[in-house]
């Protein structure tokens, strides 16, 4: 039997949260079915837990590692249809905690590209969304940042407390307005972005997730002139 002695049930405003998350879709990007069918008056929306409810559940960690009310925020919460709810926790193993919250992840980060992020109608209008974020990321790596193993050069402490509260949203929020404004881009600055994505990414499972084995590839400086050259473009 599951043990439902710990089990706190996510609030109003968590269920608010996970739906807005959601988008309307199934969160596993391999399904995205639609959940409200418009010809019925009932939705097949399954709220599924990424750590579980209870410790004994799929993918369950003791309660002392992850508390009641952490598993019933929106953050460990996932809507899913039914058929993929189903599958992950009935075969957990290839569904561990970090793919679902990826899954998550690159679900607000589709909508925030397609909804909250501007589409610009010339490259200064899109330059001033980023130039703040760059400016900051530069400064805190200038200041903090490693040479090599950010473990052992720089100052360690200060630059992994800078690199997840600064450098990793603002990273993000660059990739989204260039994503949202590709239109804008030359040919040699689209070959930029797919660069700089990679690092992105990797830069997050260093320094976020501790995972150093996905690769190390390096910010790639024709970012920081983005959006800049506009005579020689023809983009005004």
């Amino acid at each position: 039997m599951t043990d439902t002695s710990c089990r706190v049930n996510p609030d109003a405003n968590s269920r608010r949260r996970l739906w807005g998350d959601s988008g309307g879709y199934c969160g596993n990007p391999k399904c995205r079915v639609y959940l409200f069918p418009d010809d019925l008056d009932v939705d097949f929306a399954e709220l599924a837990h990424i750590i579980p409810a209870s410790p004994k559940g799929p993918r369950g960690v003791p309660l002392s590692d992850v508390s009641a009310e952490t598993r019933a925020h929106h953050s460990n919460l996932i809507l899913l249809c039914a058929n993929c709810h189903t599958t992950i926790d009935k075969v957990p193993d290839p569904y561990p905690a970090d793919i679902l919250h990826d899954w998550k992840r690159q679900r607000v980060e589709e909508i925030q590209v397609a909804i909250a992020t501007p589409e610009f109608q010339t490259r200064a209008e899109a330059r001033a969304q980023i130039q703040g974020a760059l400016d900051d990321n530069a400064l805190l790596h200038a200041r903090y940042g490693p040479v090599g193993d950010p473990y052992q050069q720089g100052d360690p402490i200060l630059w992994l407390r800078h690199a997840r509260s600064t450098i990793v949203p603002n990273n993000r929020r660059v990739l989204r307005i260039l994503d949202a404004n590709r239109h804008l881009l030359t040919l040699e600055e689209q070959q930029t972005l797919a660069i700089y994505r990679l690092h992105v990414e990797q830069f997050e499972n260093r320094h976020v997730l501790d995972d150093f084995t996905t690769g190390t590839e390096r910010f790639p400086e024709a970012i920081q002139n983005v959006f800049l050259d506009e005579r020689m473009t023809g983009r005004i």
